[in-house]
């Protein structure tokens, strides 16, 4: 119950800048595609995502940060290209627009994917869980982050599909500074947890993006 609550709030708040200031927005197929598309996966994961009971291990000042700058993470790169792109890229938006949704959809892809594997372990708090067990497979092969690795996909593919250019690096730098943070909490909560299990896991795999980083 709480979910079916949570998700038609969740779209709103996060159309809500193009909901007062820019309703026309969404009669353009140009940006009313990426725009749907990014509000369809978040609302998936949103129904999908484990709640945990147990506290967050996780400051909540930066996650209610995160969350209050999220209907300005999906506003700016439309206002972006309007008032400051626009000249330069107006030309090439046929193809700028199909690389932006790809990047979209293989985000997406990724977050549910991954979301959907590791299940009650993979919610939004950062806990160990009762019965909780290391999910070493799939999606969490060779990246011990792939839900954090779709985010930053979905919100670069939606920038760039809407002609972003400084919002959409602004966003990736932003997301993460914001995921390393809990990378690194939840590396250490694992290791205390799983001791040498983890830190093998962790020997073989890459914290976010395959050999990169």
């Amino acid at each position: 119950m709480k979910k079916a609550l949570a998700i038609p709030i969740v779209l709103l708040f996060m159309n809500s800048l193009f909901i007062i200031f820019a309703p026309d927005v969404y009669a353009a197929p140009m940006s009313l595609v990426p725009i749907a598309l990014l509000s369809a996966v978040i609302c998936i994961d949103v129904a999908i995502r484990s709640v945990s009971a147990k506290p967050d291990r996780f400051q909540r000042a930066i996650t209610g940060i995160a969350f209050l700058l999220y209907p300005f993470m999906v506003a700016l790169p439309y206002f972006e290209f309007k008032y400051l792109t626009s000249p330069f890229l107006s030309g090439v938006m046929n193809v700028v627009v199909p690389v932006g949704v790809v990047i979209l959809l293989l985000g997406s892809l990724i977050l549910i994917a991954s979301r959907l594997q590791i299940g009650r372990y993979g919610g939004t708090k950062i806990v160990i869980e009762e019965n909780h067990h290391l999910v070493t497979s799939g999606m969490y092969r060779h990246t011990r982050n792939p839900q954090y690795l779709g985010f930053i996909l979905i919100f670069l593919g939606y920038a760039v599909a809407l002609g972003s250019l400084l919002i959409a690096s602004m966003s990736v730098i932003g997301l993460f500074a914001v995921f390393r943070s809990r990378m690194i909490l939840e590396e250490e909560l694992l290791l205390t947890a799983f001791g040498d299990e983890y830190r093998e896991y962790m020997e073989r795999t890459w914290r976010l993006l395959p050999r990169i980083y």
